[in-house]
């Protein structure tokens, strides 16, 4: 296949070099501008979206090989490949049952936990949904997995029935483990619907709002959950809360760009909106979910970032045991970072490859 440079001025320079490499030409290369503005054009909200969402995809993966839709999707439309392929999974195999999913209004990630469930399992899904007035992922997993994973099951209660500090142990590594997955997809998906509303030719903050604003206050309570302790807020001790991450560093950067994300009334002005997304926003979480092992940080340096002096704990128990204490109404002085961190539990093998290839049920829509 040739590259044809007939139609790249019609492209910003950016996804015309993307098609250059894919060896992509020029005949091809305009139906799939087409699936891709249509793609730009339908945002995710809804269930018939969904649908619709999986077919665009459809029509651009039958023109191209597998590696190369893959390629194509991520560069031009902004999706991960084995998100678009669950959106497709939903439009092939969920066809028969569509209109009843959509007057449901059944979630993004619970039809793709259908999507390759078999017919009575999907009927099952469906009278449930109809009898309850609503389908959460929990209710579709209990429905497919029902008489099949008894045994897992008792292994995961067997967790939860483990004293003393080693069963505690095993439960934070639970914690950690399945914590952290669900944050990076939840951020992943903030970014994702951020960088499609900047494609387009201008930026709704209505519409934006509605699909990350109740996901960014998720997000940022998953953050403190996983990364921050416990304090008391007065001397009486009455009145617990999440300690702070230390002021003008890169964590208190992203707390604070959740924090702002989640209330659409501090959003800059619609003409500042799309710089802010762009250059501050997107950044700053993307770095937050980076799988390189020293991300760089792409903002400016936090003015007067504390500089924290690791240390090494040979211990494991005790590195979470001491209180912390505010007096005077001023902030506790920051931890110390950790250089070498001491195992969460025996026997309980954490996963290091993020998210389940297996599995494109965990992409989480707002």
């Amino acid at each position: 296949m040739t590259v044809s440079k007939e139609n790249t001025t019609t492209l910003p320079a950016a996804f015309a070099r993307h098609y250059e490499k894919l060896n992509i030409d020029s005949k091809l290369r305009k139906r799939l501008e087409t699936s891709a503005s249509k793609i730009f054009d339908l945002g995710r909200r809804t269930t018939e979206q969904t649908f619709e969402l999986g077919d665009h995809l459809d029509e651009a993966a039958v023109l191209l090989d597998d590696g190369v839709f893959d390629k194509w999707v991520k560069l031009r439309c902004g999706i991960a490949p084995r998100t678009a392929r669950g959106y497709m999974s939903v439009f092939r195999n969920l066809a028969d049952f569509r209109d009843e999913l959509v007057d449901l209004s059944v979630g993004t990630t619970a039809l793709f936990h259908l999507a390759h469930a078999p017919h009575e399992k999907i009927r099952e899904a469906i009278a449930h949904a109809e009898e309850h007035g609503q389908l959460r992922v929990f209710d579709v997993k209990t429905i497919l997995t029902n008489g099949e994973e008894v045994e897992d099951k008792k292994v995961q209660r067997d967790f939860y029935g483990a004293g003393g500090v080693t069963g505690l142990k095993a439960l934070i590594a639970i914690k950690a483990r399945d914590g952290l997955k669900m944050f990076v997809v939840h951020i992943d998906v903030i970014v994702q619907a951020i960088k499609t509303a900047l494609d387009q030719k201008r930026v709704i903050k209505e519409a934006l709002a509605r699909e990350v604003e109740d996901l960014a206050r998720v997000a940022r309570m998953e953050l403190e959950s996983l990364a921050q302790f416990v304090e008391p807020d007065s001397d009486l001790r009455r009145h617990p809360r999440s300690t702070q991450f230390p002021k003008k560093t890169e964590w208190a950067v992203v707390n604070e760009t959740l924090q702002k994300l989640g209330l659409v009334d501090s959003w800059p002005k619609s003409k500042d909106l799309p710089g802010w997304l762009r250059d501050e926003v997107v950044p700053a979480l993307e770095w937050s979910i980076s799988k390189d092992r020293k991300p760089k940080w792409p903002l400016a340096p936090p003015n007067d970032a504390a500089t924290v002096a690791p240390i090494v704990v040979e211990g494991g128990a005790e590195m979470a045991t001491g209180d912390v204490r505010v007096e005077n109404d001023e902030a506790p002085p920051a931890r110390q970072a950790l250089e070498v961190v001491p195992p969460l539990a025996n026997n309980v093998e954490a996963e290091r490859d993020g998210l389940d290839e297996a599995s494109p049920a965990e992409t989480v829509t707002a």
